[in-house]
Order: structure tokens, then C-alpha cells, then sequence
């Protein structure tokens, strides 16, 4: 097993890529911190917290206990930051969706946001991420002294450091500008205390000790204090003094914790008292992020995302890691668990009370970080697993503990007795260090690499659009190819610079359904939020990923229809669209088919006839008599049954009794919007044509006719009635239909 100095320098070594590759401030919330951090720097004061901090730059991080930011500003006053305000301009339309694509990026990426271009306020700030990994390097080298302390056995306490170590979200955390990383320091630094304290003896010093890290961990933020109850498995450990000097004893322990915390930190909840009527000032601070009323069954039914942002959810909660990931992170939750079950229920009478008071205090702090920020998630939106962090210590030596329990496991085959689980933990320290050391550059830095593109991919269909003198269309494309209403459309497309825009504008996707109804829209700037106008360079191409969703009421079936657009929200302009032919106006681009969301049909009667294996036509409706000069709507229902290779059109005959065609109109189904090129199985649909009957009919009784032919060889399909007799011409008898003179 290797030493805890190679699993430090590893850890070193495996947190620099994480503090390069996510640009600066695009990590959880760390704009709001750094400018917290700032307005200290710049001889700002403590934040009086209201509804309109909402609009200041540090919104509700002003809510937060001190401690780091008075730090980290003595270090931020050493730098220029004037161009922070410049540093943190929005992305239009940033995504929190972990599987949307694009826009992870809050805040357009400048060119100082990425590595070794730093300066002026994002040189502070990887500066702070650069001695995070110091903060971080605390942590880690104590989970060991937790882990140890608590076992007593060297081999597992490296287990419980290298999963701390290699946890991927730790590393992402700890080189963030944050309060979490300081406030994880110290919360396993007061663990440690803690533990040596059960194990080895409890004295004022280490409670005194214990007590002011405490301190220091509630000035640094809330769930700080969270570990103030834990003093109590002191309060319960055995002690060498009289019984009847025991009582005593523990009022001693108790003020020797207390007193250290109120020097610290209880001037901060007294103010949060004075100022928010709340110790914690935790509704101001919910009020001002995102205020939400959820009961605790919905906070508990977010456990999913809480448990995957554990190990592996960077960016702003929004850049995963593979699906096999989280399925074999899940696994070993289970293992783990089983392993601690099983340690447990062997070890119940052998340990003595000072093992099970260390493990059962880890345990409770972990409980009670859980408990807190299940509430607070009932307040607003956060089941990040980065907050139990505060526990991780002591969650990595549970996790190591199962897992030797289980390497321990023996199983006899034939004459052998072997040990199946034997290289368990050493194969779970290799599958983290493997997961840390991959996903800053399979995961992380890709989600913001804009996406260039040389040529027009394979997969893309070409198109030709100008939008005025800025950009141009030349591709694009939309999947998958058949949809129902409720389903997500991807649309990609293909753009060319032409040159740069004054201001940022923003590509509009709109998706257009029957009628060309508007269906879903969405704005982007362009590049997935990368690449902004006001930077395009001539010749320069890219690839815009768009989702959109269908709604669940969209009329079907029909072609959908995307149609692009530059808009500058700030001023309202509209770039002006060209087709490919110069002609101003903005082009369609047919995409998905839309089918119906009931996809097959019992067919109550027999249809009127049958095409081949492309449909039959189910049932005519039209009015029974018409008047000369005015139209008449004829409606087919159709049941479609595949496709054809080439276009067909309806065609829709009015004859005499002498069988002369007196009217007629031709016209692919649905104008064109469902050409039976995209027919599928089983869609039933309504298609009108509107008949314009001749002003000079006379009044009797005419007949309707209807069939289909080839758009391009003009040739009709051949059509069968009900009982498989072929029709003469291609031609369907709809019926009579009686003409009338027009009122006078």
C-alpha cells in the first residue's frame, strides 16, 4: 500500500489540471464569491443583506460567515481587479441541464478566463484556486490521522485518504474560489481533534482545541457550527476521575468547547439575530438565490443528483461525467455499505466503547451535514453533494472500512479457501485515481473548447442563408428523423463569420410545426455561448447545438421547419435574412416528421379503397350540394402504411354524368406538409382541398373522384377497392355531390 506522501503529492499533482481547466468563474457560484472577496479587498464592509442584494455582485454569498473572504481579500488586494465588472458580463442563455448541449458557461469566456492568458482579476482568482490546493492538501493529510485514529490500522487509513484525495468533485471544489474548500479543512481538522481526544484521552487542551476550530469553521460558513453537538462524545467518553467528581468535570469540558466558539464566532449570529431576526441568516440568504417551498419527501427525492455531484458534476452543476460512471460509483455506495453492515455485525462485542463513540461521531456529523442540507434544499435549489463535503473525511474512512470488511470475506472452492475481495480497495483507489486524472480533459475543458468546425460535416444537410452582412448559414440539420409531440428535437447548424457584429446578438432557433405555428424557440449566443458575435472573425466557422422540445399539443403530423435568425436583445435589431437567391426573407429548413402520438388504429369499417402498401383512403367528408362559383372543401382520411421512394400529389376530380371533368385541384397531402415521401405505419390524418367550382355548373348531380400520382412522371398509383378489385385510371369514387345556382 502506498504511504500518505505519495497520496498527497498525487493529489497535488491531480488538482493543478482542475484549476486550469475550467475557465475562470465558470465553477459553481465562484463570480459571487470572488466578488465578495473583492469588495473586502477594496475596503468594502460586511454586507447588509437584503432583496436587492439580489442585483449586487456577490448576491446571496453575501449572506455568508466571513472568515475566508477576509482571507482571501488580503491576497486579492495585491491586484488590479478593475476589470472585474468587464469579467463577469452574462451568457445569454446559460444552461443548468447536465445533458442540454452547450451554454455551460454562465459568463461569456474572455480571452483572460483561459489558461496562462490571466490578468488583472482572473490572475487573482486562479491565484485563490492555486492555494486551494494548499487548503485542500490539509484535508487530505488528516482524513489519514482521522482514518488511523479511529482503526488503528495504517493500510485502511491510506484508503479512506486516497478516496478523499481522488475524489474528483474534491479536487474541482478545492481549486474553486470558494468558502468550501477553508471550511472542509477545518471541519476534519476538528474531527481529528475530536477522535484523538475519544481515543487517546479527553483534556481541556483538546477540547479548547476543538472548540476553536469550531469556531472557525462556523465564521467560515453555517454548517460549521453543525459540528458543536459532536462535543458530546466527549461528554460521554470514558474518563479517569471520580464518579463523584465526574459532573464537574464535564461542566469544565463543556465551557473549555463553548468559550473558544463565542470569542470566534457567535458576534456573527448575534448580528444575523439583529440584522434578520434569523441566527443563521439563512431565509434572508434563500430569498435572495432562488426561494422555494418543497415538502421533505420532494427535498428527499433529489438524493439522485446529490449522490452523482459527489463524485463527478463540475461546471455550474451542469458538465457530467459518462453514465458508467455514476452506475459503477453506485455499485460501490452498495459495497461500501454492505462492508459496513457486515463490519458491524462482527466487531458489535469485540470493540471496545472508545472505537464504536469515534466511528458513531463521524457518523452523526455526516447525518447531521445530510440533515441541514436537506432543509436547506427545502428553502432553494441545492442537492450538490459538494455540501457534504464538510463530512468527507469521515465518509471516506466509513467507505474504507466496508471495503476491508469485505476484502476480508473468505470463500472455500474445492481444496482452496480464497479471498474473491481480497484487492478490493486497492482496485477502488485505482478506478478514483483513474476517474481524477481523466476528467478535466474528457470532461471539464471540452464542455468550453468552442466548437469549430473546418468543413461541412457529413451528417449535415446543406443550406444557404445570409444574415445581413454578419454571418451566413451554410448547413444544418435536425434529429431524429421522426418525433411525436412532447419529444425533444436536436437542431444543429453550420455558421460562417463574415465579420463582427457591434454588440452581442444572439442566434435564434425557432421550430415550426403545422402551418408553420411557432413550436419551441430558443437564443444562444453563438458558438454554445463561446463564441460571441461581437469577436467573429471573417472566414471563422462553428457548430450551434440546439434542444428543443415539442409540445405535447403540436397538430400532427406535419414536417417541422427550422428557421434561424440573428437578434440583439439590447437594441432590438434584427439582422436582415436573405435566401440563397438574395431575395430577402427568412428561409424554412425542413427537418423531423411529426406523427401523431397514437400511433395505430383499430379500423372500424372497411375504407373506400387501398393504394398498395402506401395507404388506404378510410372515409370522404363534403358538404352533399354546393353552389356554382363557390369552393368546396373535401376532406380525405387517410391511414397511411409507408412511404413512397418519390413524391406523390392528390388529385381531386369533379365530373358530370357524362364524365367530363368540370373542376379539379391537385396538391401533395397537407399543402406539402406531409408528402407521403415521409409517410409512416398507422397515421391516421384529416387532408382538406378546397375544390373552386366553376361559376357556370350547371345544377345537377356531378361525381367526386380522388387518387394519388407520381409528382415527377406524372403516373398515377394504382387503387384497389375493398375487396382487392383494381380501379380503372387510379381513380377512388368519393361520391355525388348535388350543384346548386347561387341565390339571387
Amino acid at each position: 500500500m502506498v504511504n500518505r506522501s505519495f497520496i498527497l503529492l498525487a493529489f497535488i499533482l491531480l488538482a493543478l489540471p482542475y484549476a486550469f481547466a475550467t475557465p475562470i468563474f465558470e465553477k459553481s457560484d465562484e463570480v459571487m464569491h470572488f466578488a465578495f472577496v473583492r469588495h473586502l479587498a477594496n475596503g468594502g464592509g460586511l454586507p447588509v443583506q437584503s432583496m436587492a442584494s439580489r442585483e449586487a455582485p456577490w448576491a446571496q454569498e453575501g449572506s455568508q460567515p466571513p472568515l475566508y473572504y477576509a482571507a482571501a481579500a488580503a491576497v486579492v488586494r495585491l491586484f488590479n481587479t478593475r476589470d472585474f465588472d468587464l469579467q463577469r458580463l452574462p451568457n445569454a442563455t446559460p444552461l443548468y441541464d447536465p445533458y442540454a448541449p452547450g451554454n455551460k458557461n454562465v459568463l461569456i469566456i474572455t480571452p483572460e478566463k483561459r489558461p496562462f492568458a490571466y490578468r488583472d482579476s482572473t490572475l487573482a482568482a486562479m491565484v485563490l484556486r492555486l492555494l486551494g490546493i494548499l487548503i485542500g492538501s490539509i484535508t487530505v493529510w488528516l482524513t489519514f490521522g482521522l482514518a488511523y485514529t479511529l482503526t488503528r490500522d495504517s493500510r485502511l487509513a491510506a484508503v479512506a485518504m486516497a478516496l478523499t484525495a481522488f475524489n474528483p468533485m474534491f479536487l474541482n471544489v478545492n481549486t474553486a474560489v470558494s468558502n468550501d474548500g477553508l471550511l472542509i479543512a477545518l471541519a476534519t481538522a476538528a474531527l481529528y481533534v475530536l477522535a484523538r481526544a475519544v481515543a487517546l484521552g479527553v483534556t481541556l487542551r483538546r477540547a479548547a482545541l476543538f472548540g476553536t476550530l469550531v469556531g472557525l469553521a462556523s465564521l467560515t460558513k453555517i454548517s460549521g457550527a453543525l459540528l458543536l453537538p459532536l462535543a458530546g462524545a466527549m461528554l460521554i467518553a470514558p474518563r479517569q476521575v471520580s464518579p463523584s467528581a465526574l459532573p464537574l468535570a464535564r461542566l469544565k469540558l463543556i465551557v473549555a468547547v463553548i468559550s473558544p466558539w463565542l470569542l470566534i464566532a457567535a458576534w456573527w449570529y448575534a448580528r444575523n439575530l439583529a440584522l434578520y431576526g434569523d441566527l443563521t441568516g439563512t431565509t434572508m440568504m434563500a430569498a435572495i438565490a432562488h426561494p422555494r417551498s418543497i415538502s421533505l419527501l420532494e427535498a428527499l427525492a433529489e438524493f439522485q443528483g446529490l449522490r452523482l455531484s459527489y463524485l463527478a458534476v463540475f461546471g455550474h452543476f451542469n458538465v457530467p461525467a459518462d453514465g458508467v460512471v455514476y452506475q459503477a460509483f453506485d455499485i460501490f455506495l452498495l459495497m461500501c455499505l454492505v462492508g459496513l453492515v457486515l463490519y458491524v455485525a462482527r466487531r458489535r462485542h469485540s470493540a471496545g466503547i472508545t472505537h464504536w463513540i469515534g466511528l458513531g461521531a463521524v457518523a452523526a456529523h455526516a447525518l447531521l451535514t445530510y440533515a441541514a442540507l436537506v432543509r436547506w434544499t427545502m428553502m432553494t435549489p441545492a442537492s450538490q453533494g459538494r455540501l457534504l463535503f464538510p463530512a468527507i473525511a469521515g465518509l471516506s474512512t466509513l467507505m474504507a472500512v466496508g471495503l476491508f470488511e469485505l476484502a476480508r470475506v473468505r470463500a472455500d472452492i474445492g481444496q482452496r479457501t480464497i479471498a474473491p475481495l481480497a484487492r478490493l480497495p486497492a482496485v477502488a483507489c485505482g478506478a478514483f485515481c483513474a476517474l481524477a486524472l481523466i476528467s478535466p480533459f474528457r470532461y471539464i475543458a471540452p464542455a468550453y473548447e468552442p466548437p469549430w468546425v473546418a468543413e461541412l460535416p457529413g451528417d449535415m444537410l446543406p443550406a444557404r442563408q445570409r444574415l445581413g452582412p454578419f454571418a451566413e448559414v451554410i448547413g444544418y440539420s435536425m434529429r431524429p428523423d421522426v418525433v411525436y409531440p412532447g419529444d425533444r428535437v436536436r437542431v444543429s447548424v453550420i455558421m460562417r463569420a463574415r465579420r463582427a457584429t457591434p454588440g452581442n446578438y444572439s442566434l435564434v432557433v425557432s421550430l415550426l410545426g403545422r402551418d408553420n405555428q411557432q413550436l419551441a424557440r430558443f437564443e444562444t449566443f453563438t458558438g454554445g455561448g463561446l463564441i460571441p458575435s461581437s469577436g467573429w472573425r471573417s472566414g471563422e466557422m462553428w457548430r450551434d447545438t440546439v434542444d428543443l422540445v415539442v409540445p405535447k399539443d403540436a397538430i400532427a403530423p406535419t414536417t417541422l421547419r427550422v428557421q434561424f435568425a440573428l437578434y440583439n436583445r439590447g437594441s432590438g435589431d434584427i439582422a436582415t435574412s436573405y435566401d440563397e437567391h438574395g431575395k430577402p426573407g427568412s428561409p424554412l429548413f425542413e427537418g423531423a416528421t411529426l406523427l401523431p402520438s397514437a400511433r395505430h388504429y383499430e379500423q372500424a369499417s372497411a375504407p373506400l379503397a387501398n393504394l398498395g402498401d402506401v395507404a388506404s383512403l378510410l372515409a370522404v367528408q363534403y358538404a352533399p350540394t354546393a353552389v356554382a362559383g363557390r369552393p368546396l372543401t373535401v376532406t380525405l382520411i387517410w391511414l397511411s402504411r409507408g412511404a413512397t421512394p418519390k413524391p406523390h400529389t392528390t388529385f381531386l376530380h369533379l365530373v358530370d354524368e357524362h364524365g367530363v371533368l368540370r373542376a379539379q385541384q391537385d396538391a401533395p397531402p397537407l399543402n406539402g406538409q406531409f408528402p407521403t415521401t415521409r409517410w409512416h405505419f398507422g397515421v391516421i390524418f384529416d387532408d382538406p382541398y378546397t375544390l373552386q367550382l366553376p361559376t357556370d355548373l350547371r345544377p345537377g348531380h356531378y361525381h367526386l373522384f380522388a387518387g394519388l400520382y407520381d409528382a415527377v412522371e406524372l403516373i398515377r398509383m394504382p387503387a384497389f377497392d375493398p375487396d382487392g378489385k383494381r380501379l380503372p385510371d387510379g381513380r377512388i369514387y368519393l361520391g355525388e355531390v348535388r350543384i346548386t345556382k347561387p341565390a339571387d
